[in-house]
């Protein structure tokens, strides 16, 4: 039997790899399996310096992300085209090329998922390690079966009884193990797939009504325990014979990320003061995820928590909701934030919204679990998407240290975290994970994923005063104008908000609008100035922190430690 021609051969390969990306699109839509090009580029962006990560924000703005899956994407194609061609020319029987599906599972299994941090075989993952498997055996048999479709198909020359009745056998073979490991992963992800811990559920106290944080503050370890705490039995049985229905959250927003990406501003429109507290609708969103964030299956969800505790346990979200509820304002801002030269990136300074948030606090969490031991140092919160962020474990003195789970009055949007994510005063959004289905204290130092990527590994929020009115480069009439914005300092609080429009010479302090929606909260200010007739003015916003600081007037880019610098705005006289 000769080998295909060339043109053959790539003919039938380039079916071969689409399939192969099309069955990894379905494992990610089944069963969220991360397909091979988002891990790989992932673990390829450790290597990239941060200056030109930054600059690829800036030049694509909120599609940077698909750019860089798209390359990746790109390259896995290639290389599964480049492969089938050569094994198609070379003559391959169909045995071999399962063998060849067969090795490109198992490379993809011992080199790329732990180069990746999935662990040998995708061991270290949170979902079960046999469905991932099963899906990538799906995957590669099913590439392998196309080529030996088409070279069955585009034979020449002669063949022998023998030999067709093997090259079939092998055929049958393939398709037979493609669909046997496509059975395997329904049947292992029937419910969802999420690895199952034998942890026991906890046992929530009776619930209190919800208090303000401020109130009830008490250190880690400090809370007296009450006696007639209720079993894992009778929780159970209260959970299976009442249940209440679980709050189901609104659609997810409509985000079309080949044009969005991963990083989509707060909804404000130009000009515009920006509201004491941001609709669900308006906030901004940052996803590291390229493709699509996850869907979480309340009913099975399990937030565990374990390592340096006294007492291992697992949450599920019912038992989260038992808990006692605490609400809190707090504003978010993530450490890609500009607060200078705004039109440097797409999104500008508006990766910064504020709203009203309902949940646990995390001293409850790791008291039900026995509390910390004496040892632990860090904390090592895991997403569902693998993303992971580690604090230190005084981060639990504080009252407003949250595992929230409702959003505005409303369940935790399925872009925002949804059933629960962390909020942790201070600090930049990359230290408030969403999705969240892990706490692991440790007694070492935990690096999560941007400092993986050798962003700053505190991630403390640093102080910013933004201009929303009047937009740049607007054109207003002469006389009395209005000038108004935001200013945010993390849990320092804002002291003085401040405006020049003589180029520093002089500072007017301006009025703040409303006290402060909590302690981690932005404020709003307002102020006035005059606008000369056929003029033009610059104005420079500075805040100070409740420390006395003064904002930094140095401009600096966001990576690693976050953007520095004084926002300014241009208007003209009409």
């Amino acid at each position: 039997m000769k080998p295909p021609s060339w043109g053959e051969s790539f003919l039938v390969s380039t079916m071969a790899t689409a399939v192969a990306l099309r069955l990894q699109s379905v494992l990610r839509d089944v069963w969220q399996i991360r397909a091979l090009p988002e891990r790989v580029m992932e673990w390829l962006l450790l290597f990239v310096p941060l200056d030109l990560f930054e600059l690829g924000l800036q030049r694509f703005g909120s599609s940077a992300k698909d750019v860089a899956l798209l390359a990746t994407l790109l390259g896995m194609a290639l290389l599964l085209l480049g492969l089938g061609v050569l094994a198609l020319r070379a003559g391959w029987s169909n045995w071999r090329l399962l063998g060849l599906g067969c090795v490109l599972w198992l490379l993809a299994m011992v080199l790329v998922m732990p180069l990746t941090g999935a662990g040998l075989f995708a061991r270290n993952l949170l979902i079960a390690p046999l469905l991932i498997n099963a899906g990538y055996v799906f995957v590669f048999l099913g590439y392998a079966s196309v080529l030996a479709t088409g070279r069955l198909l585009i034979r020449r020359g002669p063949m022998d009884r023998a030999r067709i009745a093997s090259e079939r056998r092998a055929l049958l073979a393939g398709i037979a193990g493609t669909l046997g490991a496509l059975g395997v992963a329904r049947f292992v992800g029937r419910e969802g797939g999420a690895v199952v811990s034998s942890l026991p559920l906890a046992a929530p106290r009776t619930p209190r009504p919800t208090v303000s944080p401020t109130s009830t503050a008490v250190a880690v370890g400090a809370t007296a325990r009450p006696t007639g705490l209720p079993t894992l039995q009778s929780v159970q049985s209260v959970a299976t014979s009442t249940p209440l229905p679980l709050p189901v959250p609104p659609a997810e927003r409509a985000l079309v990320r080949n044009k969005d990406g991963a990083l989509t501003a707060a909804g404000r429109a130009p000009g515009t003061l920006a509201p004491a507290i941001t609709a669900n609708s308006d906030f901004y969103v940052v996803t590291k995820n390229a493709v699509a964030d996850p869907v979480v299956d309340p009913t099975g969800w399990r937030l565990i928590v374990d390592g340096q505790v006294n007492s291992p346990v697992q949450f599920d979200y019912r038992t989260l909701r038992m808990l006692n509820a605490v609400e809190v304002v707090k504003t978010l801002e993530c450490i890609s934030n500009f607060t200078a030269q705004c039109n440097l990136a797409a999104f500008g300074c508006d990766l910064i919204s504020t709203a009203r948030w309902r949940g646990v606090r995390l001293s409850d969490v790791l008291d039900l679990a026995g509390g910390l031991k004496n040892d632990a140092t860090t904390l090592a919160f895991v997403s569902i998407d693998e993303f992971s962020a580690g604090l230190p474990v005084e981060v639990v003195d504080d009252p407003e240290t949250l595992i929230v789970y409702e959003m505005n009055g409303e369940p935790l949007p399925l872009e925002h975290g949804y059933p629960a994510r962390l909020l942790v005063p201070g600090r930049y959004g990359m230290k408030n994970p969403k999705w969240l289905t892990a706490i692991r204290a440790l007694n070492t130092d935990f690096l999560g994923w941007y400092e993986q990527r050798n962003w700053n590994k505190d991630g403390f929020v640093k102080t910013m005063a933004r201009i929303d009115v009047p937009a740049d480069g607007g054109v207003l009439i002469d006389g009395p104008q209005r000038v108004a914005g935001i200013a945010y300092a993390g849990d320092r609080g804002i002291e003085t908000v401040e405006f020049t429009v003589d180029g520093g010479q002089s500072w007017a302090e301006a009025q703040l609008l409303e006290p402060a929606a909590g302690k981690d909260a932005m404020v709003r200010w307002q102020g006035s100035f005059d606008l000369p007739p056929q003029s033009s003015l610059t104005i420079v916003v500075r805040a100070t922190d409740g420390n006395g600081d003064v904002q930094s007037s140095q401009f600096i880019l966001p990576q690693p430690d976050g953007a520095s610098g004084r926002h300014a705005v241009t208007v003209y006289a009409a």
